[in-house]
């Protein structure tokens, strides 16, 4: 049991964190170009499984970031369940001012706000609200943006990547370095200390240590 199911036992795997959220902070962090969060919290459990196994079959996270030179302070939540590590099809959802994207593995949702000015005497003019007229959202306006027809994914291109840098004997062309690799991997780690001591911990995304 332990040596085909090792990612359920503490001695050996780090979790659904260290499993699946690492993913999705490499992704995070190479869009937004972001060095990580300094706030992290997570709680979870087991819910589900009862076959013995030591690491949560549910587990949520929530995460601070702070405003930097590359981007706004923002947050960032994720969860997996026993039933699908994503919950969901949707990988990775951006939401921000203007609209949202989903991310997956092969395509872009764009998603952006939709006013328009409303009929409505109602909205356009509340007693004690101004006299500005009121707008009503309406369904967004979405486009998809899809990999071109042959796009061999993600892994590949990783590997690809991670080949040719060996070739060169350069790491300067390298998408995702150590150093990137770890502050991706030190939060996600962090999760499970948080769910251990039941608070939220604080992390130095610049000088990557724990505070």
């Amino acid at each position: 049991m332990r040596f085909f199911r090792w990612r359920n036992y503490n001695d050996y795997g780090t979790g659904m964190a260290g499993d699946l959220y690492v993913h999705l902070f490499s992704s995070l962090h190479f869009i937004t170009d972001s060095l990580g969060p300094d706030r992290i919290y997570s709680t979870g459990g087991l819910r589900f499984w009862d076959d013995g196994r030591e690491c949560p079959d549910m587990q949520l996270g929530a995460f601070d970031y702070p405003q930097t030179a590359a981007h706004p302070a923002f947050n960032l939540s994720l969860r997996c369940n026993f039933v699908d590590g994503t919950s969901g099809n949707t990988y990775l959802k951006l939401v921000g001012s203007e609209g949202s994207m989903d991310v997956t593995w092969e395509s872009v949702t764009l998603k952006k706000n939709n006013f328009s000015d409303s009929g409505d005497p109602f909205l356009q003019k509340q007693k004690g609200l101004g006299e500005e007229p009121r707008k009503k959202i309406l369904p967004p306006l979405a486009t998809i943006y899809k990999a071109e027809d042959g796009y061999k994914g993600g892994p590949y291109d990783h590997m690809v990547n991670f080949f040719t840098a060996i070739r060169k004997g350069s790491s300067k062309d390298i998408a995702e370095d150590a150093v990137f690799g770890y502050r991706a991997a030190a939060p996600a780690l962090l999760c499970n200390d948080s769910l251990r001591e039941r608070k939220p911990l604080q992390w130095d995304p610049v000088n990557m240590k724990k505070v």
